[in-house]
């Protein structure tokens, strides 16, 4: 399992990261994400999965329309490099349609995130229209020939969550999206059934451009690639 130790000052409780050494690690996974919190920490719980030194796996939130995600994941990615002394064997940017159609200027954004990520080789975990759709269907499949507002999304999932009974008197509150609710996610919900879930989705929108194909969401993809690369390193080669 890869984890960064902590130090403990002298005659003090308080106490700092090590230095993470990066040449240790066979694997560099990068992800870019548009929320600085949930999706970042989202991501953060498969760190417990990595078999120890294999996989460096960074989540970014950053907090940046589509385009600014890719245009902060070139950054993120050539820091790394510098910092590693070697290449990124993967990049994920994670962003979310939300009211990207609402005019020219931001439908043009939305799609010079695909296409600048495409010359730079990363990979787009889109949701259509937000991440929380993802976080939805670990409980439950929705109608693909429905669209989904991401408000009615939100419900959903809130609704969801109550079902189960010490949370009863769950909210959530995008606002102020919390590791918690991530915490929440992962256990009374199923990761295999999102990803089955958001298959469906996904498969009901091909033909369709992201930008107009609700409800659906990669984030699948991302996970199921991780996963893949997580069993890679976990048994012997």
């Amino acid at each position: 399992m890869a984890k960064r130790g902590k130090i403990a000052k002298p005659n003090t409780s308080v106490s700092e990261e090590r230095p993470v050494r990066l040449k240790k690690y066979k694997y560099l996974f990068l992800i870019v994400c548009e929320d600085q919190k949930t999706e970042p920490s989202y991501f953060e719980k498969f760190k417990s999965q990595i078999p120890e030194d294999s996989i460096f796996l960074k989540s970014v939130g950053v907090g940046r329309d589509p385009k600014g995600v890719v245009e902060r994941a070139i950054i993120e990615r050539d820091n790394l490099i510098k910092e590693s002394k070697k290449e990124v064997d993967e990049v994920w940017i994670v962003f979310d349609k939300d009211d990207a159609d609402e005019n020219a200027k931001k439908i043009k954004n939305f799609e010079d995130a695909f296409s600048i990520s495409e010359k730079e080789e990363f990979s787009v975990a889109y949701s259509n229209e937000v991440f929380e759709l993802w976080l939805l269907l670990h409980f439950t499949r929705v109608d693909r020939n429905t669209a989904l507002p991401r408000k009615k999304v939100y419900e959903l999932l809130q609704e969801q969550i109550r079902k189960t009974e010490k949370y009863k008197s769950y909210i959530y509150d995008h606002a102020q999206p919390s590791e918690k609710t991530i915490a929440i996610i992962f256990e009374i919900g199923s990761v295999d059934n999102a990803i089955s879930r958001a298959q469906v989705l996904f498969e009901n929108q091909k033909g369709n451009k992201p930008i107009n194909a609700n409800p659906s969401t990669a984030v699948h993809l991302l996970i199921l690639r991780l996963k893949e690369m997580i069993a890679y390193y976990s048994y012997p080669n």
